[in-house]
């Protein structure tokens, strides 16, 4: 029998790198929401693969950009503290829209630099561009950073995976797994089934109000019938935020819990019972209270 293997990796990336679906397509379950929306990811999210005899923890970062709140602070110094505690990082980019972002992207360059970390780039969204565009990319971010190798994927489409997880197995160093060889993640239930009702609020409310809603799961419990009785609380900043989370005679509220439901029977397999409630409290004041893995 071949001698076990382990790597962590951090996924970094600007926002909207596709850094949530590579993590998602990777350990085969979605366990990072994903939206359109920039700065979806909050905390670190931690997948677990277990492929030629190696167990590759991948650690799903909050994407780097300017912080100005609070808030943003916090999500960026989690994303970076991901980068300083693991033995690779996975450099995402955006094929689609790399260029807009060239002078971003030489800043996060620059600072890993700093970092010393080993690098390989990923280039996303290669489905969203034809085969000059892409070669293009590829050999200006080449010139741009000295990376340990580059890998061109898809990871919506599922696509180069397979080569980039033989190379990680491959330099994976010799070493005893951390997790059980069929556990896909470490984040709690509480948090995973807060985050599937975060994602769904992100999805159906306009524009600002995501940001300044935050959501904790206060009872998850199992019945006797196997069914799961889950109550949240979704913590907005004003009253006229509260209205709009609750909708005309409950609307919004209503749809967002009818598709959250439907999300937490398929990740957890049996019958859900979801309570949701609306309270208005400053938590903005004290983010890592409400966007750390409970």
């Amino acid at each position: 029998m071949k001698e076990q293997k382990c790597l962590f990796v951090t996924i970094a990336g600007l926002p909207n790198a596709g850094k949530s679906t590579l993590i998602n397509s990777i350990v085969g379950k979605k366990i990072a929401i994903v939206t359109p929306k920039v700065q979806t990811t909050r905390t670190q999210i931690r997948g677990i693969a277990t492929y030629n005899e190696t167990q590759v923890i991948f650690t799903d970062s909050p994407g780097i950009f300017s912080a100005e709140t609070k808030l943003e602070k916090a999500l960026v110094k989690s994303a970076w503290s991901a980068i300083k505690g693991n033995d690779v990082t996975l450099l995402l980019i955006d094929a689609s829209n790399y260029l807009k972002n060239i002078e971003r992207i030489k800043t996060v360059f620059a600072r890993l630099q700093r970092t010393r970390s080993r690098c390989i780039l990923v280039i996303n969204k290669t489905d969203l561009i034809k085969k000059p565009e892409l070669k293009m990319a590829y050999e200006h971010l080449k010139l741009l950073y000295k990376f340990e190798k580059i890998f061109t994927i898809s990871a919506l489409k599922n696509d180069g995976l397979d080569d980039l997880m033989d190379y990680l197995s491959e330099i994976a160093p010799v070493g005893p797994w951390f997790y059980e060889e069929d556990q896909i993640t470490d984040s709690s239930m509480n948090f995973l089934s807060a985050e599937i009702t975060r994602e769904k609020l992100f999805l159906n409310l306009r524009e600002e109000l995501p940001y300044s809603a935050a959501i904790i799961t206060e009872q998850f419990e199992e019945k006797k019938d196997k069914s799961l009785v889950i109550k949240q609380v979704i913590f907005v900043l004003k009253d006229s935020h509260k209205k709009i989370v609750l909708g005309k005679d409950g609307s919004s509220i209503k749809k967002i819990s009818i598709e959250a439901r439907a999300e937490l029977e398929k990740l957890f397999e049996c019958k859900v019972h979801l309570f949701l409630f609306v309270k208005v409290r400053p938590w903005t004041d004290r983010p890592e209270e409400y966007i750390s893995d409970a």
